[in-house]
């Protein structure tokens, strides 16, 4: 048989309340993903992980798909084995789908033997994600990415995350489906609800970019698409006004329903006061601490 490839990619969190469709993290929970050809020009998928009720296992499989789309596009014709490990909760607003599309597109051009250029990756991936740039960008660069739509290209900026503060993410017990969550955002906004989150998402970006991350709350407030997102998830609203000494940053992670807090200290009491309000709006959560991915998929290759 062939041999085998394999690819590892971080989940993201996006928007970060002011950076609504632009800016993501990269996080350390991950998509990993073993595959070969095989000569019948059959499927064959195998699936171990989060949230298994949500992933299918025939062609409609969006990795699967994804692969055999763009392999048959350069001419290859075989089938495949594929192993998928995955640490992401689907359809809770950790990236899951921009994971699977980039891991996906790794993957293919692994078994190809094709070097995978940024243009061509980001703008396939951006493309199969509705036109969103911002996970799949920070799912193959990893750290702290901006992601702009230039044209027919995907323009990327991305640095390092530090390891503090400490990212805190909790994780409710139900998913929000993306066209749902994005259905409820109005079409137009003021110009003063523009300047309010422009503000915040220049100062927020040059604070990652200058490495010395100096946090605070009304850097992650939003007017885009939070408020209106609160609707569909009961005990955001009581979330996002949560004080705590130790508390450097809040927002809706992607488009939820998990939140990301920023801490700066160990975050063990941040996140238990986060599943503790949502619990009394009839919530279950669960808490990870984790670090960002500063690795991204790009050099898994």
């Amino acid at each position: 048989m062939p041999q085998a490839v394999s690819v590892r990619v971080p989940a993201s969190s996006a928007n970060l309340g002011c950076a609504f469709d632009c800016a993501a993290i990269a996080l350390q929970l991950y998509l990993e993903l073993r595959a070969r050809f095989r000569d019948d020009g059959s499927l064959s998928i195998q699936y171990h992980g989060a949230t298994p009720d949500r992933v299918p296992l025939d062609e409609s499989n969006l990795v699967a798909r994804t692969m055999q789309e763009l392999l048959q596009e350069w001419g290859y014709r075989q089938g495949i084995d594929l192993e998928i490990r995955n640490q992401i909760p689907i359809g809770v607003g950790l990236g899951s789908s921009a994971a699977a599309i980039i891991g996906a597109i790794a993957t293919a051009h692994r078994l190809a033997g094709r070097s995978a250029k940024d243009d061509e990756v980001l703008s396939r991936a951006a493309r199969l994600e509705g036109g969103h740039p911002d996970n799949v960008a920070a799912a193959w660069h990893g750290g702290f990415t901006i992601a702009v739509e230039n044209g027919h290209r995907i323009q990327t900026w991305s640095c390092p995350v530090p390891e503090t503060p400490r990212l805190v993410l909790v994780i409710p017990d139900y998913p929000l489906p993306t066209e749902k969550a994005r259905a409820v955002l109005p079409s137009q906004y003021t110009r003063a609800e523009g300047v309010h989150n422009l503000q915040r998402a220049a100062a927020l970006a040059a604070e990652f970019f200058s490495g010395h991350l100096d946090l605070a709350p009304f850097l992650f407030d939003d007017r885009f698409h939070q408020p209106y997102r609160a609707a569909l998830i009961p005990g955001l609203e009581k979330v996002l006004r949560l004080q705590h000494p130790a508390l450097a940053g809040l927002c809706l992670s992607g488009a939820g329903p998990s939140v990301l807090a920023f801490a700066r200290a160990d975050g063990e009491d941040i996140g238990r006061l986060i599943v503790k309000t949502l619990e009394e709006c009839g919530v279950r959560a669960e808490t990870r601490l984790l670090a960002a991915d500063n690795v991204g998929a790009k050099r898994w290759l």
